[in-house]
């Protein structure tokens, strides 16, 4: 555990009218230089009323943060007394203050968690372990030591609440004794705070140019990590034969049936806002298979590993010649040019080409602070980030078998 001492001094001047029946007011700021809580600074403010008897003095402390979602608004010092008579010299006065904490980001699997003690007059900041599970999903407490901070990170303010039961002194005008924490005091030397969970935070759709970066990002990266496979046939190219049922498959692809590339960010705005994690999934959604016959193409619809034993079949109803050329009928899938040519590597033989469709959709995940969780589908321009991944094709060669009569004539 480690604390960092402020420069916050708090000097409480307190104007005392004698025998005023309104108690007195009087500013009473104090600015501190040294960072309050991991990410912010602190400033602290407060208004300090007269004295009475008995005297009860209420407060908090306020330490912003301001990075959302990655630190919590803490808590600012200020006293005000509340009775209006004139005190008398050791009479039992109370003073109470409650600091909001400050939960930082993890590094090194630690929390910089920090809180304002009165007591000490300055900022206390203690590393940590990140502890974000109760064993009860979705489980916040009302009360937990700070140890637990990660707990309910996002999700609800820890608020430590100290007590001053002291004796007032009139040569210092004063409310004089030791603050405790009388709540359940400490646990493993970590202060017991109040949970209070936070209300519903408002959920924005991103401008539809964010989500088409997102979407490019997530192209170029697929493009960078997957490749196709290559055409594979059995019985093996060689050895096809018209009215002959053959078996297809694509070997080789490193392409998954989908993956996903998320990105988390936060709402726009100030204080506590979601975190949403975009998730940009690319889905093969369709295999397209051409055989480089007259006839129209196959397709094979998601769910139908294009990889496994026979994915497709085909059975050639014309022999590959040079008759034709082997550039010629094919089908691409729309908008795909053939891109292979002529240039079969041996006479009298045509190409089998696949194409993996990649579909790209978006959706958005958050969870509210009661636990509730979303996923938001989000539009995005209609498919036109999807594309066909080609494999390398299979040159084939398919012959004609004449039939044999059972019996001589």
């Amino acid at each position: 555990m480690r604390h960092i001492r402020s420069t916050l001094q708090i000097a409480v001047a307190v104007a005392v009218a004698a025998l005023a029946l309104t108690p007195s007011f009087q500013a009473v700021r104090a600015y501190g230089g040294a960072h309050a809580c991991p990410g912010g600074t602190a400033e602290w403010g407060g208004t300090q009323r007269g004295p009475s008897a008995p005297v009860v003095v209420t407060g908090e402390a306020q330490i912003t943060c301001p990075t959302p979602q990655v630190t919590i608004t803490a808590g600012s010092t200020g006293h005000r007394q509340t009775s209006t008579t004139q005190p008398q010299n050791g009479q039992p006065c109370y003073e109470y203050e409650s600091s909001a904490v400050a939960i930082g980001p993890v590094v090194s699997g630690q929390r910089a968690v920090s809180w304002y003690d009165p007591g000490l007059q300055r900022i206390w900041t203690a590393d940590i372990p990140d502890k974000p599970t109760s064993g009860i999903p979705g489980f916040i407490p009302p009360a937990a030591s700070v140890l637990y901070a990660s707990l309910i990170m996002g999700s609800a303010d820890m608020t430590i609440h100290f007590e001053l039961d002291g004796t007032w002194s009139t040569a210092t005008q004063s409310c004089q004794g030791n603050w405790t924490i009388p709540a359940d005091a400490k646990d493993y030397a970590f202060p017991i705070a109040s949970v209070t969970r936070r209300g519903p935070l408002t959920y924005q759709t991103p401008p539809s140019i964010n989500v088409e970066q997102l979407v490019a990002t997530a192209t170029a990266t697929f493009r960078q990590a997957y490749t196709a496979g290559h055409v594979a046939s059995a019985p093996p190219a060689d050895s096809q034969i018209v009215h002959y049922a053959s078996c297809f498959t694509e070997l080789g692809a490193n392409v998954p049936p989908s993956v996903g590339f998320s990105i988390r960010d936060p709402q726009p705005g100030a204080g506590p806002v979601l975190v949403v994690n975009y998730v940009v999934q690319a889905t093969v959604d369709e295999t397209w298979w051409d055989f480089g016959e007259p006839e129209d193409p196959v397709t094979v619809e998601q769910g139908v590993n294009p990889a496994a034993p026979c994915s497709v079949q085909h059975t050639y109803t014309h022999v590959s010649a040079d008759a034709y050329a082997s550039s010629t009928g094919h089908h691409p899938p729309p908008g795909v040019l053939w891109t292979f040519g002529n240039a079969e590597p041996a006479p009298d033989m045509e190409a089998v080409e696949a194409w993996e469709h990649l579909h790209f959709s978006v959706i958005a995940y958050y969870q509210e602070p009661d636990g509730t969780q979303f996923a938001v589908p989000l539009p995005v321009n209609n498919g036109a980030d999807d594309f066909w991944l080609a494999a390398t094709p299979e040159w084939v060669r398919v012959y004609q078998i004449e039939g044999v009569p059972d019996q001589a004539p």
